[in-house]
This record gives C-alpha cells, sequence and structure tokens, in this order.
C-alpha cells in the first residue's frame, strides 16, 4: 500500500548551528543572488511541501531577517549549542498535522527543487516509511519519515549517533532514490567548501 497522495508534508530546515569550522554563519554567507540560508529555503519552497519550517538558534534574529516576508514558519531553538539532533527534535515539536516530514540541512544549497520533488514523489509512491537520495550508494538529504518516526528521533540522546541511528534500527523500511547528481551529499562545512560552491554557482 502506497502513502495516500494527500498526505500532508513538512519540510524541516535545520538553520540553528554555530558554524564553527567556518568561523562566521554560514547561514547569512552570500551565494548567487541573496544568502545560504536564503537559497536552501527558497528551493524548499519551490518544492512540493506542504509547509517549510526553519528552526533557527545562532544569530536567529538575523537569519529571521534575512527571511522576510517568505510563508515560513520559524523556530527557536535554545539548545542549539547542544548540537543538530536538538534541531531536529525542536523541529518535529512543531508539527501539527504532518502525516511525513522531511529534514534537510542548511548548508546544502545545491539541493533543487526538483531533486526534492524526486525524494518527495518517491515517498508518496513507496510503502516504505522513509525516502532518501542515493548517489553512489552513499545516503543523502533530505530524508523523509513517516510520522510514526517523529516519536523515534524525540527519545534520541546527544550521546547517541542522532538520527542515523533510525538507519541502522529500521533498515527494512528505507526506500533508497538514486539520483545522479552528488548535490545530495555536498555540504558547505569550511571556506574551502563555500570557495569552490560560488565558483560553481
Amino acid at each position: 500500500m502506497t502513502q495516500t497522495s494527500a498526505a500532508f508534508i513538512s519540510g524541516i530546515l535545520l538553520a540553528a548551528g554555530l558554524s564553527t569550522r567556518m568561523g562566521e554563519p554560514k547561514q547569512l554567507l552570500p551565494f548567487g543572488k541573496s544568502t545560504i540560508v536564503e537559497t536552501v529555503a527558497d528551493n524548499m519552497l519551490g518544492a512540493k511541501f506542504d509547509e517549510v519550517i526553519v528552526v533557527v538558534g545562532h544569530r536567529a534574529e538575523a537569519i529571521q531577517t534575512q527571511l522576510g516576508t517568505r510563508p515560513i514558519k520559524t523556530v527557536f531553538n535554545p539548545d542549539y549549542r547542544d548540537g543538530m539532533l536538538t534541531s531536529a527534535q525542536t523541529g518535529i515539536r512543531t508539527l501539527e498535522a504532518s502525516d511525513a516530514f522531511a529534514l534537510m540541512l542548511v548548508d546544502q544549497p545545491f539541493i533543487t527543487s526538483a531533486l526534492i520533488n524526486q525524494v518527495f514523489d518517491a515517498y508518496q509512491q513507496t510503502e516504505k516509511g522513509i525516502a532518501l537520495p542515493s548517489y553512489n550508494y552513499k545516503r543523502g538529504h533530505p530524508v523523509i519519515f513517516d510520522q510514526k518516526y517523529a516519536s523515534d528521533i524525540l527519545a534520541l540522546t546527544p550521546v547517541s549517533d542522532g538520527v542515523r541511528t533510525l538507519f541502522k534500527k529500521y533498515s527494512d523500511d528505507i526506500h533508497y532514490v538514486t539520483v545522479d547528481t552528488d548535490a545530495v551529499l555536498r555540504d558547505i562545512d569550511d571556506r574551502e567548501d563555500y570557495k569552490r560552491a560560488l565558483k560553481e554557482k
């Protein structure tokens, strides 16, 4: 049995981090005609998500100002210094009517709306509870989870392996979507990554 076409799927953007390796908030770095966080948010808004939630923390006000009047919901993670898992948990706690949710990272501006929709459509058509893109047999983003997995993620602790724990525990419930680009893997962690990204933009 596949998912219903009317499933309400939320996109959650994790944008609360400290950007320690970058040395400054990478969310706010120029990228294309805007910033990295705006690029990712716009890619999500251009996809089929029923709502887009942005989890903020470090430099929250500046990021919210940058996002302007976009039709998104922002939520503050007071525990952002404790790592990405806390941001995923903060985002999931805000969900109200979702049948499923996707987790996306703010440092992956190369994931286009079309790539997101490729995973979105595959999730809608599979009977599996988790869908994620795969490039050269490596897992990428976004990852879409059935709402039934929210409690598992909320129960994770900082000493766990984070959301990846679910990939091991529920490996039989994962639908891998083969894609033809490494964009689903690439992130911008440090200055060298950023310089390379700007050259390709």
